[in-house]
């Protein structure tokens, strides 16, 4: 295994030895994924660009940029914030551990989801095994890694790419029993398994889901009960075995219900917006990984009878459960464990959404009865608005709640009813407008590429990969004005007589040539043309596309342009070209289309 560890390591350090700096260049300068590229490029232009930086400054970039194949499990942005501070400092100052971090992240063979098992643990290039659990809700499958929720496949050239919400930390392969002694709050159960003769199998068997009460929870017991247990090794084996789930059950893989025990029988869960429950016991940390399972710890010693319910839930907003209990438990009838749009924020891990959504006092409206359609940004949606927009929205509740509110459209809209250039209104008022490209295996909303679909009691939640900004009811005319950079074009537009229709027609995809592309013209060219309308006319509609094609829907191949004819559209790993021109700023969404900023004349 070690020899595994060092020739990976090896084989990146020696590939990226060449060129590292080569490809520092390539991650500022590329923006937006517009075609399959080698995994680094793929992570750069959908936003990864922590776990670039990681690579880059690990020495691994060219390596991972290499034939492969390679399976990718890449964190989000925000995960890498989630991890302590000084266990991120630690992997950051030390090369050899970063490189190890990274190294756990990859699998030397492809991957795909297809090939996702439940309980599958393939060996990571780091001679570490990870842990793949497949969890079935109903229509749709929750797959995570380590724990991790797998958000979305991403392909590249060399491989595949598997985009999960955390970070996941290569920590000495330690069974169920290594894992309790090295946290030092167990030790009251530690004795409880030895004298039930339940160590050795706890520590070799599995996998197992244990519900580990933590030594505060033994000292809460009535006077005498611990007692009377040790002295009854049976009964004692049958309380502990009440904790003991088979089967790897990580948080994402619980829900509201009964968990069939190793004892027999059942413990109820449930699940909800606040917290779990374990039999009567809260949990107040999850997710602790080990070799043969998984660790929950629980603030209670289940010791009533098998499948009697909770005694005690949550209604309060806690911050994570992962991390503190709730100080608020409740009456069980107050709980709220219905799915409702608001509900589903936080079990879905769009946590800054559900953030802002309390801000602003959104969390009735999402609540309540009726049909809704929510386009929910991921958190790396957020993190990527530029810090001046990001200031303002948290400095001024009305203009958030204006842009909260224009994700919203106060009707469901299915799967099956959406259609391309449909143009929706929203709570805010100001209108949404939906494409669907490649046979409807891409769908954007305002160019927002959607990334899958949860269902609600009162709607429907599409998962987007950018924040909309309520600024689209300007015609690309009126858009075109405000940007100050396409005077020359507006002064063309009105010369060939084309300024009224692509201010009020459309949709139109508009390729506009900045001023500086017109300054790059040949002497007299741009004269000419100016005197010569008719001639100005036929240049300007061949930037003209007669539909609304985001970034998302442009390939390889051909576009149908306004005054008849084709244009030719090259899309490769370094970005896209418009026949001769380099598309240099995508997606500026207008009322009657689209606009992409090119740097040439077509």
């Amino acid at each position: 295994m070690k020899c595994l560890i060092v020739a990976f390591i090896t084989l990146l350090i020696a590939s990226s030895s060449a060129n590292s700096d080569g490809y520092q260049t390539n991650h500022t300068r590329i923006k937006r994924q517009f075609s399959l590229g080698s995994i680094p490029i793929v992570l750069t232009n959908n936003g990864l660009t922590t776990l670039v930086d990681m690579v880059v400054k690990a020495g691994l970039a060219d390596a991972l940029s290499g034939p492969g194949p390679f399976t990718v499990f890449a964190p989000i942005n925000n995960a890498f914030s989630a991890v302590d501070p000084s266990t991120l400092n630690a992997i950051m100052s030390d090369i050899t551990v970063l490189r190890q971090v990274i190294a756990y992240h990859v699998v030397e063979s492809t991957l795909p989801a297809a090939l996702f098992k439940n309980e599958l643990t393939p060996l990571t290039a780091s001679g570490e095994s990870l842990r793949v659990n497949v969890y079935d809700s109903g229509d749709a499958k929750t797959v995570t890694i380590n724990g991790a929720l797998k958000i979305r496949t991403i392909e590249a050239t060399n491989g595949i790419i598997h985009v999960i919400n955390k970070v996941l930390i290569p920590e000495p392969q330690s069974n169920i029993i290594e894992v309790l002694e090295k946290k030092g709050k167990f030790t009251t159960l530690l004795t409880a398994l030895a004298v039930a003769g339940l160590t050795t199998t706890i520590q070799n068997a599995g996998p197992f889901t244990l519900f580990a009460p933590t030594d505060d929870a033994f000292r809460s017991l009535p006077a005498g009960t611990l007692d009377s247990l040790i002295t009854n090794r049976e009964e004692l084996k049958k309380v502990l075995l009440s904790h003991v789930a088979s089967g790897t059950l990580y948080k994402r893989g619980l829900s509201s219900g009964l968990v069939p025990v190793i004892a027999g029988g059942n413990v109820k869960a449930a699940v909800g917006f606040d917290g779990a429950m374990f039999g009567n016991a809260q949990m107040i940390e999850t997710d602790l990984f080990a070799s043969n399972g998984v660790i929950h710890v629980i603030n209670s010693v289940i010791i009533q009878p098998v499948g009697q319910p909770p005694k005690a839930v949550f209604s309060q907003r806690a911050k994570a459960v992962d991390n503190q209990p709730s100080k608020t438990p409740v009456n069980q009838q107050k709980t709220r464990v219905a799915r409702t749009i608001a509900s589903m924020l936080n079990e879905n891990g769009l946590t800054t959404l559900a953030d802002l959504v309390v801000k602003v006092g959104l969390v009735n409206v999402l609540s309540q009865q009726g049909s809704f359609t929510l386009f929910a940004p991921t958190n790396d949606a957020f993190s990527a608005l530029d810090s001046v927009t990001w200031n303002a929205l948290l400095q001024d509740v009305n203009l958030l709640k204006r842009v909260l509110t224009y994700h919203i459209v106060p009707s469901a809209i299915p799967p099956a009813s959406m259609k391309n250039e449909l143009v929706t209104n929203s709570l805010s008022g100001e209108s949404l407008r939906i494409n669907e490209y490649n046979n409807r295996k891409v769908v954007t909303v305002n160019g927002a590429l959607k990334l899958k679909t949860l269902e609600a009691e009162n709607g429907i939640v599409y998962v987007i990969d950018k924040v909309l900004i309520p600024d689209n009811n300007k015609s690309i005319v009126k858009v075109l004005e405000t940007k100050g950079k396409f005077t020359t074009l507006m002064t063309a537009l009105v010369v060939s007589g084309l300024k009224n229709h692509l201010d009020t027609a459309g949709p139109f995809t508009l390729f506009a040539p900045s001023d500086d592309a017109f300054k790059a013209l040949p002497a007299g060219v741009l004269n000419s043309l100016f005197t010569n309308p008719s001639e100005l006319q036929k240049v300007l509609l061949s930037h003209v596309i007669p539909t609304t094609v985001y970034s998302r829907g442009l390939s390889s191949g051909h576009l149908n342009l306004a005054r008849g004819g084709k244009v030719a559209v090259t899309v490769s790993q370094s970005g896209v070209k418009i026949s001769n021109a380099n598309v240099i700023e995508a997606d500026l969404v207008a009322a009657n289309g689209v606009i992409h900023v090119i740097n040439n004349l077509i």
